[in-house]
């Protein structure tokens, strides 16, 4: 698979931080926004040792996130820090690199 970039939104859902994919149609949730890169680095982690152990093709079965996904992480603001690619077994062949953007709400202040 090699080099890839994953997409991301980020919006404030009651409690919770929904993280929605763009390119792979997933959904993570994290309590703290602070949490939101460590949690999408858990999931493709935990993705892509799922993958290799079934012996199917990571990401098999994922299509593209709906169009209104695509409109929220234009809206949105880009995440302050980088994010540090994640770091998968050599023998998966894949390490993305992650683009986050978080979306504000209207009349809900997000804390950064």
């Amino acid at each position: 698979m090699g080099e890839l970039t994953l997409h991301t939104v980020v919006l404030k859902e009651g409690d919770w931080w929904l993280i929605q994919g763009l390119e792979y149609d997933f959904v993570t949730l994290a309590r703290r926004l602070d949490d939101v890169p460590g949690e999408i680095r858990r999931w493709l982690y935990l993705l892509a040792i799922a993958s290799r152990q079934s012996g199917i093709e990571l990401f098999a079965g994922y299509s593209p996130a709906p169009r209104r996904f695509w409109q929220m992480y234009e809206d949105a603001s880009p995440w302050g820090d980088p994010v540090p690619p994640v770091n998968l077994p050599e023998d998966l062949d894949f390490n993305p690199m992650i683009e986050i953007r978080l979306l504000e709400q209207q009349g809900e202040e997000v804390p950064c």
